[in-house]
């Protein structure tokens, strides 16, 4: 009897080492190169230069200002926030034309972990993508945001960030950049519309390249004109696109 039982004490410690030893076999390393954190490089010196072009709705609707412009954005030095995370600033230069001088606006900042990347844009904190990436993924990208936030365009009070609901509608899209054609992520981040309001916002980065273009519709109206175009019935608000031209 108590030869049966040592053998058998045995016999489990036995089937232990071996279930273990099988664990730690078939464990896999994870492969970060497909996390897609290459569409949202971030390394100081990087810089990008947009043209801008907007069309601003003004005066219930009877001002519409149409006008062109140039943003530069070139990622500055890094510092340790609260929490220990390096961020880096992002400088932000402006010009009407293109033979004009680069004018320094400001400084927004931007940082990326495992799985987030996150862009402070005057103080508004939005949370550009996850990792890692997959087509139909949805997250809260304004969740640091008050969503009843008011912002000033062209002296009106506007609420744009209500209902924002991000969705990584594509991770491989084919983009036209510069005569090349490049993979894409496309990036919808509302697109809501109402008798009073619409909202629609894209975001399209570039493999290796990060934010290639952005296209944001944020109109009101007073609702007295429900079968008429946005263009028609829009009384106060914006419609912008950035297209990336240039980066180092």
């Amino acid at each position: 009897m108590i030869k049966f039982n040592i053998n058998y004490g045995f016999l489990i410690c036995f089937l232990l080492v071996t279930g273990l030893s099988s664990c730690t076999s078939e464990t896999e390393s994870i492969d970060e190169s497909k996390f897609g954190y290459d569409f949202f490089p971030v390394t100081q010196g990087k810089s990008w230069i947009y043209a801008s072009d907007s069309i601003i709705y003004d005066n219930n609707g009877a001002k519409i200002d149409t006008f062109r412009s140039f943003i530069k954005e070139e990622i500055g030095e890094s510092f340790l926030d609260e929490e220990g995370k390096t961020v880096y600033k992002v400088y932000r230069y402006f010009k009407r034309k293109a033979t004009d001088n680069w004018s320094r606006t400001n400084t927004w900042t931007v940082f990326t972990d495992k799985t987030r990347a996150i862009r402070t844009e005057e103080n508004l904190k939005f949370v550009k993508l996850v990792f890692p990436i997959s087509k139909g993924l949805r997250w809260d990208g304004n969740v640091f945001l008050d969503k009843d936030i008011k912002i000033q365009v062209a002296g009106e009070t506007i609420e744009p960030y209500k209902n924002w609901k991000y969705k990584m509608e594509e991770i491989d899209a084919d983009y036209n950049f510069n005569n090349q054609t490049v993979a894409a992520l496309v990036i919808n981040q509302v697109d809501e519309t109402s008798i009073i309001d619409r909202r629609k916002v894209k975001e399209y980065y570039g493999k290796g390249i990060g934010l290639l273009k952005k296209e944001m519709t944020i109109l009101d109206s007073d609702g007295s004109k429900p079968t008429e175009t946005w263009e028609k019935k829009a009384q106060k608000g914006f419609v912008t696109t950035w297209t990336l031209i240039e980066v180092k």
